[in-house]
């Protein structure tokens, strides 16, 4: 079914409900990492800043991203700083966050991320975690734009987690989440997504386990379905709670959405409200990161997710900035609510111009991706589509014009082509660890 703008307008202003909380409209604020929190994790004068912009700007539903709910997230973070939930001295500075965006009226869930699993730093002597000992290839099938990696990186390989591994995790997410409702955050949902812990779990490409948490897709949903029925038995019965999931592999040998939907079906009976639906992973990041819009539903990956969960999940959409597009989802049964990333770094007044009939008025995110390249040099994160993102605060930190043109030179190709050459080159001239 086609909608018109007009009728889009309508039924993303409509509101919904999820679990005992309705919120105001369907436009959802995804999570990022682009909130600079203070060097300790405490959210910032900016983190808050931008975070109650987007409130203004008229989303329903704010989720907040950049976040870890363990200590051991926190260790091994690739990219600092981050928010924490993992310690109980951080919920006043939480408080904060929530009071702050509540005052638009606009709920505010947390995202519970417990590890970086297969993306993850070792450090102070500990080593990372996955479901397999399995590395990530980033870029072996392709970059977003304007994103470049000279001469490719792969990441170390993981130690295959233990249960009891598995099982502290799980503690930490618990606990993390007891803490988000003590700060009043109004829903959570559980990170296992892209090629994070959680996530190297659901597919068989990168879960080789033989035993409980491996093989069937009952048991490659173990973990993450345990983790979530702990959290729900923390939380209550009527507090919204969901994750944020992949739902295809799309690389060879991997597992497409039908598979993906099957795992899901298992985790759901843990007590999942809601699926915040996640594409791909770091091998194939330009499937993650789409240049256009729709994409998802081009794959067919919320109606696979609707076709075997039913109604009484409800799905967000994702990549999907198109608002017709979008509203054509939620009529046709596939999604219940649009979420969006990059196009509301470039403009936080998205949703109100959607909601007001004003598409034409929209400063549209253009995909050059200059705010991945800032999170991949852990440099301040802006938008030079909107020279507002990143100062909504007076006093929020700026890039260094050193740090600007490193980010100029990261997406540059012809220098990018060449700095590939070089890396490239000098990895041939290095022996392997065979002949070592």
């Amino acid at each position: 079914m086609t909608t018109t703008l007009n009728n889009a307008a309508a039924v993303l202003g409509s509101p919904l409900k999820i679990n005992g909380l309705e919120i105001k409209n369907r436009i959802i604020l995804g999570p990022m990492s682009v909130l600079r929190p203070t060097p300790d994790g405490r959210p910032s004068a900016q983190s808050i800043a931008f975070l109650q912009r987007r409130a203004q700007g008229g989303v329903g539903l704010v989720i907040v991203g950049g976040s870890v709910a363990t200590t051991q997230a926190w260790d091994e973070s690739p990219f600092t700083p981050l928010i924490r939930f993992d310690k109980d001295e951080f919920v006043g500075d939480l408080k904060r966050l929530t009071d702050a965006v509540h005052v638009y009226g606009t709920p505010v869930f947390a995202q519970l991320f417990p590890s970086f699993g297969r993306m993850g730093v070792p450090r102070n002597g500990k080593w990372i975690s996955a479901a397999s000992p399995k590395s990530v290839n980033m870029g072996v099938a392709g970059l977003p734009d304007n994103i470049y990696i000279p001469g490719g990186r792969i990441t170390p390989l993981p130690h295959e987690a233990t249960v009891e591994d598995i099982k502290a995790l799980e503690a930490g997410v618990v606990a993390a989440a007891r803490r988000a409702k003590a700060a009043g955050f109004d829903g959570a949902e559980i990170a296992a997504h892209m090629s994070y812990f959680y996530s190297s779990f659901l597919s068989p490409l990168a879960n080789q386990r033989t035993d409980q948490y491996g093989g069937s897709a009952q048991n490659r949903a173990r973990a993450l379905r345990d983790v979530v029925a702990a959290v729900r038995a923390e939380v209550g019965a009527d507090y919204p709670l969901g994750i944020r999931m992949s739902v295809n592999d799309h690389l060879p040998g991997g597992q497409g959405p039908d598979g993906f939907a099957e795992v899901a079906a298992h985790i759901v009976k843990g007590g999942v409200d809601f699926i915040s639906l996640s594409e791909a992973n770091y091998d194939n990041m330009r499937v993650n990161v789409p240049s256009r819009s729709g994409t998802m539903l081009e794959f067919g990956e919320p109606q696979a997710f609707r076709k075997v969960l039913g109604p009484g999940v409800k799905l967000f959409l994702s990549s999907t900035p198109d608002p017709q597009q979008a509203a054509d989802a939620i009529v046709d049964g596939h999604v219940d609510a649009n979420m969006l990333a990059r196009q509301m770094l470039a403009d936080p007044d998205y949703a109100v111009k959607v909601l007001e009939g004003r598409v034409a008025d929209i400063n549209w995110c253009d995909h050059a991706n200059s705010c991945m390249r800032r999170l991949i040099l852990n440099v301040p994160v802006a938008c030079h589509k909107n020279p507002e993102m990143g100062r909504e605060h007076p006093d929020a930190e700026r890039a260094s014009l050193g740090q600007a043109l490193a980010v100029w030179a990261a997406g540059n190709k012809p220098l990018m082509t060449i700095a590939d050459k070089l890396a490239r080159a000098k990895q041939k001239k290095q022996p392997s660890a065979a002949s070592q």
